[in-house]
């Protein structure tokens, strides 16, 4: 064959339409000692098809990668019902811990607040929590006249007494 047709032949290669006795060609080519130096850069892959295709596998092969590859049977560790509930335990501790917490947190600061006590006018404390958290206006006012009224006796008293 001449470079010209393995030139052809090689492209039909490289386009994917050689039949099996085309390419049976090109590889009788390139394994010959006549090539041309510029299709010397194709000998070696057809050298190296023809080079793999010489080389068997032993008939032990699958045996051997068998044992390589196949692992000791390992047997599932069994779970108690414990160690399942553990972390749903520990979570829901977690949530009484805060629960707790904001309540007690919560109960220290409405007490706070429900001792607060208003001064009245004449300097007198009023500690009714209905008054100081202002929960009805009209018994506030009722009782902020009482107690005035209340001081204004005392007040009253007082100067009769040290007349």
């Amino acid at each position: 064959m001449n470079a010209q047709q393995i030139e052809q032949l090689l492209q039909r290669y490289w386009d994917c339409k050689t039949t099996v006795e085309e390419e049976r060609q090109l590889r009788q080519f390139f394994n010959g000692n006549d090539v041309p130096q510029h299709l010397m850069r194709y000998k070696d892959l057809f050298v190296y098809e023809e080079f793999m295709q010489e080389e068997q596998l032993s008939k032990d092969f699958d045996e051997r990668l068998l044992k390589r590859i196949e692992l000791p049977v390992v047997k599932a560790k069994s779970i108690s019902i414990l160690s399942r509930l553990a972390p749903i335990a520990k979570a829901a501790a977690a949530v009484a811990m805060l629960l707790v917490l904001g309540n007690l947190a919560e109960r220290t600061l409405l007490q706070d607040y429900h001792q607060m006590a208003v001064n009245d006018t004449i300097g007198q404390q009023i500690t009714s929590p209905s008054m100081a958290l202002g929960d009805d206006a009209e018994s506030g006012e009722l009782q902020t006249k009482d107690s005035l009224s209340r001081q204004l006796r005392t007040i009253e008293q007082h100067e009769l007494i040290k007349k």
